[in-house]
């Protein structure tokens, strides 16, 4: 992946810049500054590394949260890159990880690195942004097992590579059950009682599910509860209309009842009436008798009418209600019966609830004793380890001395260059890839590569080293088909030491057909002429990248 053109649009879509690259060699990105008085001043305020980190990111890095580069947020860059003989036009936003195009095909940042088969782990090893901490490492001194396996691979090194993170996984192991014995100081018994502790509590379990489950089996469950429950809700509604029918039809006989009482009561005879008037010394003329007579039987007549339809009512009202009340006696047989079936699903569902929560807690209980048991196996286990260990390095050694024919290349490739860039100054260089063999061998790394050259241990010999490192991988690797440093990796290098390196970056990049990008500042060479047709972007004080202050 080569990265051939680079615009830089600010959010309101205006074009700030344009930079071409060239597709082989070198292509330089010139400060036009003097070095800071003060060395903790910095000369990177004109945009170039800026620019590097823009490459970065079009190169599949981080772009997003912390890693947004300051200042750029919502900025948008169109790239032209190319990709396995193909040209492809690239869009994306500083900040923005989702906003990826590609020939105008919307991505997120995980696909657009799919799509171009980023690796960063290796990538990273070729993109040098600010100034080197470490040969292996580019930020910390002390390289990590996941820095060695990249370089180890894109140096061919892949045996010993398979090799070193099996001897590393179980340096690692070992490493865990020291802190674990240091954690655990009781001893093992303390574990094994804990263990013994929750077996128990196990089997206690084990027994409470077995009593659930037969319990479980002998209730009997219906399959249409939610039809059931429907139908026991509707008797029930049912028995209760017919009871307040038997509630209304018992009133209607207490009324009828109390008129009966009243009208024996209210019941006036002939005789009654003519004691009122004997009582009054007036003597009733016969033929007012002869009306009363027939008063009197009138009103018999329909007293005896009246007794008789209430009585009738009763009667009726009666037989109603034994017919209602006889109703409601097999309704609630049938309700009783719902009832019992509802119960049992109850009865069911808060059996498989109780079940449930034992499941889980023995599970947990087993979650437990696993862990025990491998906390245990783990503190028994690193002689194993060890012995692993000891066989693997017999391994490594072996496929270190076959591997000894292109480590030599290696070697000559660092030496030869370290003359050609000192001239006649004898430096002795010496690229060291070899087996650890001590007594730390189950604690250190099982590999070590070392570059050393004579002279004083100051900033330039260091620079020179980290640089020499790139090189070799830079010469040696097919599948990155660039190098990128930023103008700190040659902050104390001798001028004519860094013409000398950019000769030899420069032939390399040439001859492997690779795109060589460098930032470089006017301080840090004697001749700028001499670089003129390679400089693509000549950036000073007054014309900085966006001609805003970083």
């Amino acid at each position: 992946m080569k990265i051939l053109q680079v615009k830089i649009f600010s959010p309101e879509d205006k074009e700030l810049r344009k930079v071409d690259f060239n597709e082989d060699g070198l292509s330089i990105i010139y400060g036009d500054v003097e070095k800071p008085n003060n060395e903790n001043e910095t000369s990177n305020s004109i945009g170039k590394t800026v620019l590097l980190r823009i490459i970065n990111v079009i190169l599949g890095g981080n772009n997003s949260g912390q890693d947004t580069i300051h200042g750029l947020k919502n900025y948008k860059i169109k790239a032209c890159v190319k990709y396995k003989g193909k040209e492809y036009n690239v869009e994306l936003e500083i900040g923005n990880s989702k906003n990826y195009t590609i020939n105008g095909q919307k991505m997120n940042l995980t696909k657009y690195k799919e799509f171009f088969c980023i690796d960063r782990s290796s990538f990273s090893k070729q993109i040098m942004l600010e100034k080197r901490k470490g040969l292996i490492s580019t930020v910390s001194t002390n390289a990590t097992k996941d820095d060695y396996t990249v370089v180890l691979n894109l140096l061919y090194l892949n045996k010993i590579q398979d090799i070193f993170r099996k001897i590393k996984k179980n340096q690692d192991e070992i490493e865990i059950i020291g802190k674990f014995k240091n954690n655990f100081k009781e001893d093992i018994s303390t574990l094994e009682k804990e263990e013994f502790n929750l077996e128990m509590k196990k089997k206690q379990v084990d027994d409470e599910l077995n009593e659930l489950n037969k319990k479980i089996q002998n209730i009997k469950i219906s399959d249409n509860i939610e039809e059931i429950v429907q139908d026991r809700a509707d008797l029930d509604q049912k028995v209760k209309n017919i009871a307040e029918k038997i509630k209304l039809n018992d009133i209607s006989i207490s009324k009828y009842k109390e008129t009966l009482e009243d009208s024996e009561k209210n019941d006036i005879s002939l005789k009654e009436v003519e004691a009122i008037y004997e009582k009054a010394q007036i003597q009733i003329p016969d033929m007012i008798k002869r009306k009363l007579v027939e008063v009197e039987d009138f009103y018999k007549g329909l007293i005896e009418d009246k007794k008789d339809i209430y009585q009738t009512q009763i009667k009726n009202l009666k037989n109603s209600n034994d017919t209602m009340q006889k109703e409601i006696s097999e309704l609630k047989i049938k309700l009783d019966n719902l009832s019992e079936i509802v119960s049992e699903n109850d009865l069911f569902r808060e059996a498989i609830k109780i079940y449930n929560k034992k499941t889980n807690e023995k599970m947990e209980i087993d979650s437990k004793i696993s862990e025990i048991k491998g906390k245990l196996t783990q503190i028994s286990n690193t002689q194993n380890l060890k012995s692993d260990i000891d066989v693997l390095y017999t391994q490594l050694f072996k496929e270190h001395e076959d591997a000894t024919t292109i480590i030599n290349k290696y070697k000559e490739f660092v030496y030869n260059v370290v003359n050609r860039i000192y001239g006649e100054e004898k430096r002795n260089p010496y690229l060291s890839i070899n087996i650890s063999n001590s007594a730390r061998k189950y604690k250190t790394m099982p590999v070590k590569i070392d570059l050393s050259i004579d002279g004083d241990d100051g900033e330039g010999i260091s620079a020179v080293k980290f640089l020499l490192f790139d090189l070799l991988i830079f010469n040696y690797n097919n599948d990155i088909e660039f190098l990128i440093e930023d103008s700190s990796c040659f902050e104390g290098i001798d001028r004519r030491q860094i013409k000398n390196i950019l000769i030899e970056m420069e032939k390399i990049s040439n001859d492997k057909k690779k795109q060589l990008i460098v930032t470089l500042n006017k301080y840090l060479i004697s001749n700028v002429d001499d670089l003129e047709e390679k400089i693509v972007l000549k950036l000073n004080e007054n014309n900085t990248l966006l001609n805003i202050n970083f």
